[in-house]
């Protein structure tokens, strides 16, 4: 367990009894915090909605009453070595609500959560790990707490109403090198073969073990620390890696291998319970130990402005393993202008985006146009015959088989939805399509479920076709359009569209 990062000054505080969230022992002593940089407050103290730590100290100097009791959430900065004692139930830990040692509060003995009875040692809590207390918000003798149950949380600070924040020094808010650490960020390992540091100075990723000839079926993450990106604009998520051994020679993906740049501003601390949003786009494989790719991506817009904000990299592998080595991880304040996107060369648009308008292109394929179960089986390459925009896809045919093209497995809940896109044949011959969606479980599609057939499409116009299903359980689906194998020639397929009543899916 690491120390917490700066010398703490005991002070004797008195004992407190107040009812709480917990029944746990009684504070012994409590450290003195150096003064936080208050930021915006957030949140409105409920179990669904709790303050960040700014807010709970304005709760407090604008006189928020003793009774009510409030959820604070935070991230945890430290765990103070040796601290726990299981006779007592007692931890010591700070919590931050940006993951700094700006912000951060105290917890003085007694469990936290979301489940707070979950923790069962010092070790139980990591810096990273995002927790949500329960208690009081007091201010006793001039001192700001927070009590839950017998315990005590200091919340010490100049309080105000909040001030302005602004993006870090230099624009960074992550540089790690992975040359002799993880620095920042932790391994969370959920089984198999975890990320290590690599002799030759980077992380490394993989479940096969060269002096064995043997692969572990592994699944590991590579957390970062969370960043405050309240004030940021546009930010940019950059660095170098070599990625091996994860398709066949015939340049087909190998099942059960899985490489991702993920990026979440709610993490549970559990990177497996937690939703992540995907930002890999994809990623490039080269033949040697050589040749180092620059991947680059935009933090997505959805992102930029929270205040607790982690990315991760994340790999699995099962029967086959691949290698993903990679260094010089930063995170920086503003657009990147080196033209990479999402670690291909000659890429365009935003790989953030849904891309129903194939307008970004990555390493020749649609972004998102790429599934990893079998529903997309369809060669496809970028053509500037488009309905909107500068490109569409086209999608190959062939006389002998129906093909299909496939937007990425997507979790769908029930309910009544709306396809719509745009087809034109791409040759003279015309063409055929039809839509429809598939459930995937574990990886494997089941049966398909179509609309009506589109037929007579020609090359001389772009048919908008409209397609509304009903989905009747929540889960992992495909949606996908079908090119038929009668007449089994070329279409292209422009600005594709998914709709719940008023809610846009994708665009």
């Amino acid at each position: 367990m690491k120390k917490h990062i700066y010398s703490i000054l005991m002070l004797a505080m008195a004992a407190f009894t107040f009812t709480g969230c917990e029944d746990v022992p009684m504070p012994y002593d409590e450290p003195s915090i150096p003064p936080v940089e208050v930021i915006d407050p957030a949140g409105n103290g409920t179990e669904a909605d709790p303050y960040n730590v700014a807010a709970a100290l304005k709760y407090i100097e604008d006189g928020g009453s003793e009774s009510t009791e409030v959820y604070v959430k935070g991230t945890v900065v430290s765990v103070v070595s040796g601290s726990f004692d299981p006779s007592y139930g007692s931890l010591k830990y700070y919590i931050s609500d940006n993951g700094t040692t700006n912000n951060q509060f105290y917890v003085f003995n007694g469990y936290a959560g979301p489940n707070r009875t979950k923790f069962s040692g010092e070790d139980a809590l990591q810096p990273g790990d995002v927790v949500v207390i329960c208690g009081k918000l007091v201010n006793y003798n001039g001192t700001k707490e927070f009590t839950t149950g017998n315990y005590v949380v200091s919340i010490n600070g100049n309080g105000g109403t909040g001030g302005e924040v602004t993006p870090p020094a230099e624009g960074t808010y992550i540089n790690e090198t992975f040359s002799s650490s993880f620095g920042s960020f932790t391994v969370k390992n959920i089984k198999g073969t975890p990320w290590v540091l690599d002799s030759y100075g980077y992380a490394k990723a993989t479940g096969y073990d060269n002096a064995s000839k043997a692969t572990t079926p592994s699944s590991s993450y590579l957390v970062s620390k969370a960043v405050n990106m309240s004030a940021s604009k546009e930010a940019t998520v950059s660095f170098d890696y070599i990625l091996r051994y994860v398709t066949t020679s015939a340049g087909e993906a190998i099942e059960g291998i899985s490489n991702k740049v993920l990026v979440t501003d709610n993490y549970t601390g559990d990177p497996a319970t937690t939703t992540w949003k995907d930002i890999t786009g994809t990623l490039k494989e080269v033949r040697d130990w050589n040749s180092w790719t620059k991947f680059t991506a935009a933090v997505p817009a959805d992102i930029i402005g929270k205040s607790n904000v982690v990315f991760a990299l994340y790999y699995e592998c099962a029967a086959s393993s691949g290698t993903w080595e990679v260094k010089n991880f930063t995170v920086k304040e503003g657009k990147d202008d080196s033209g990479s996107t999402g670690g291909g060369d000659d890429n365009t648009g935003d790989v953030t985006a849904t891309n129903g308008d194939f307008e970004t292109w990555v390493d020749g394929m649609p972004n998102k146009w790429k599934t990893a179960s079998t529903a997309g089986n369809a060669t496809l390459s970028q053509s500037t015959d488009a309905h909107g925009g500068k490109y569409s896809v086209k999608v190959g045919g062939t006389t002998s088989a129906n093909k299909r093209i496939g937007y990425q497995e997507t979790e769908l809940k029930a309910g009544t939805y709306t396809m719509t896109f745009y087809a034109k044949a791409a040759t003279a011959t015309g063409a055929s399509v039809r839509p429809g969606f598939v459930p995937v479980t574990d990886g494997k599609v089941g049966s398909y479920v179509y609309g009506d057939y589109t037929n007579n499409i020609s090359n001389g116009e772009w048919v908008l076709v409209t397609h509304t299903f009903e989905i009747t359980a929540d889960g992992t689906y495909c949606l996908v359009i079908m090119n038929s194998k009668n007449p089994g020639a070329d279409v292209l397929i422009d600005d594709f569209t998914l709709t719940m009543g008023s809610n846009v899916i994708i665009k």
